[in-house]
């Protein structure tokens, strides 16, 4: 499951936030970024994707953002409406497949799903399971000044602050100097 939050997560901050990690992108140019990424990605598993493919993927990252601000703000009712859609307009049905040399795993798409719908409802369905075990306590959001993304905190104690270790060194940094600069004057 956590794969496929990982997945979820990461079309919401490559096809809809902006700023991350301290640069801004307009919407041109993070869909662009995020077409180069996920073509190079070991997910595509062969698939091709088009640019509509994109065009379709960046509608469902908005939806998927939807939710996932309402599981931040504890709207839960909110977001499996915002999934539950999600879910039906991309297919989703579990089932387990492999190819005959491998073990069967679970999947949320049908076999024969293309990899547009194979991403939604695989995304969708970790976020539904997230808000069905009540575990939305463990999204969150970058703390970090100029940052937007979203995260999964997988810490025992459910204590991360930032997406990155890049954004969490600049936020310590600029804390430092903060107060490095209060403590000279």
């Amino acid at each position: 499951m956590l794969a496929h939050v990982d997945l979820c997560l990461t079309l919401v901050n490559d096809l809809t936030v902006s700023p991350r990690q301290g640069r801004s992108f307009g919407a041109d140019q993070r869909i662009g970024t995020a077409f180069t990424d996920l073509a190079l990605s070991p997910r595509l598993r062969g698939f091709a994707l088009a640019d509509a493919d994109v065009d379709v993927l960046a509608a469902v990252a908005a939806r998927l953002r939807v939710a996932v601000d309402a599981c931040l703000a504890g709207d839960l009712h909110s977001a499996a409406g915002v999934l539950n859609g999600v879910l039906a307009d991309h297919g989703a049905v579990p089932n387990l497949h492999a190819s005959a040399d491998d073990v069967p795993v679970l999947a949320f798409h049908a076999v024969d799903a293309t990899i547009v719908d194979a991403w939604a409802a695989e995304s969708a369905a970790s976020l539904a399971f997230l808000v069905g075990t009540r575990q939305t306590h463990r999204l969150g959001r970058c703390e970090a000044d100029a940052c937007d993304a979203y995260f999964l905190d997988v810490t025992k104690n459910a204590s991360r602050r930032f997406c990155s270790l890049a954004c969490q060194n600049r936020a310590k940094s600029a804390a430092y100097r903060q107060k490095r600069r209060v403590k000279l004057s």
